[in-house]
């Protein structure tokens, strides 16, 4: 389902891209995440890796567009988020692996 929410996401985004509203794929990429995240939840809402990606979405939707402003050291800047992305990929590639 998170795929699925995905893929619907990512299509509204380029269609208003390709429409010339000036939101798309490049400005609305976080709400890719969000849409995975929940797709994940709604299959299973005590899956930790969907929360963990729904909430990572909000927090680098509300730093880009809505001024949350969390300051921290530029190797954390660097580093946190690529790491933590691939440690979610491997959370549900092991989730998927049990079912």
């Amino acid at each position: 389902m998170g795929l699925a929410l995905g893929l619907i996401v990512m299509g509204i985004l380029i269609l208003l891209d390709r429409m010339s509203f000036g939101y798309g794929l490049k400005e609305g990429w976080p709400w890719l995440v969000i849409a995975l995240g929940l797709g994940v939840i709604f299959r299973n809402k005590s899956s930790v890796s969907g929360w963990v990606t729904m909430i990572i979405g909000i927090f680098i939707l509300g730093a880009k567009y809505y001024s949350i402003h969390i300051r921290f050291p530029s190797i954390i800047k660097t580093y946190f988020l690529p790491f933590l992305l691939i440690f979610i990929g491997f959370l549900w590639l092991l989730k998927y692996r049990k079912d």
